[in-house]
């Protein structure tokens, strides 16, 4: 069986266009392309409802919501799609990559689709709150190799480059010690530059 030819990755902090890119790299494969894509996201997500991704402009399509910590589910799924649509799918892709934790197995999963012959798609944020690699989406960079796009955002203090999603609770930087995950939009999250990124409680690394 054909390898998969790429793994296209959309990487960025919020408010980067990474949803809306992944969305439209679908609408193009599958109407001048006519691929057939079944679309996934993490059950985490929940901004977007149920059996949806959405991006900020309000375009969205239908996706299969799947378990964070136990993301192989969507093989089960995938079968069931295929054996429904009678053929085979040609593409997956996958939103929201970082809420899929590294030892979820999601890399060797996205592996596998590309070992299988399957193309995959796929979006996520590069940092959690506290600029740290955020889940399974650095890994994935690896895979990609050259088709990683990396998507800017600006910062809402100064609209500098903006690579850390600040998170704001009750009007104040939420402290080093927060939860790493906490869903939330354009109340709980803001793109920030390295000047204006606060992050209270913060270990020392000695430099």
């Amino acid at each position: 069986m054909a390898r998969g030819k790429f793994l296209r990755l959309f990487i960025g902090n919020m408010a980067s266009g990474k949803t809306r890119h992944l969305l439209t790299e679908i609408d193009t494969l599958r109407r001048y392309g006519n691929k057939r894509i079944a679309v996934f996201k993490p059950r985490t997500d929940t901004r977007s409802g149920a059996s949806c991704i959405k991006s900020r402009k309000g375009d969205e399509d239908a996706a299969e919501d799947i378990s964070a910590t136990s993301p192989s589910e969507m093989f089960a799924i995938l079968r069931a799609k295929e054996a429904a649509a009678g053929c085979r799918y040609e593409v997956i892709a996958f939103d929201e990559v970082q809420f899929f934790p590294r030892d979820s197995g999601f890399f060797q999963i996205v592996k596998h689709l590309l070992d299988h012959g399957y193309d995959v798609l796929a979006s996520g944020l590069a940092f959690d709150f506290r600029g740290e690699p955020f889940g399974s989406t650095p890994d994935l960079t690896v895979l990609a190799e050259d088709r990683c796009m990396w998507l800017t955002a600006y910062c809402t203090k100064c609209g500098a480059r903006a690579p850390f999603p600040q998170r704001i609770i009750d009007g104040e930087p939420a402290p080093y010690d927060s939860p790493q995950i906490l869903v939330g939009g354009d109340e709980t999250y803001e793109p920030r530059c390295e000047e204006h990124f606060v992050l209270p409680g913060r270990p020392l690394t000695g430099h």
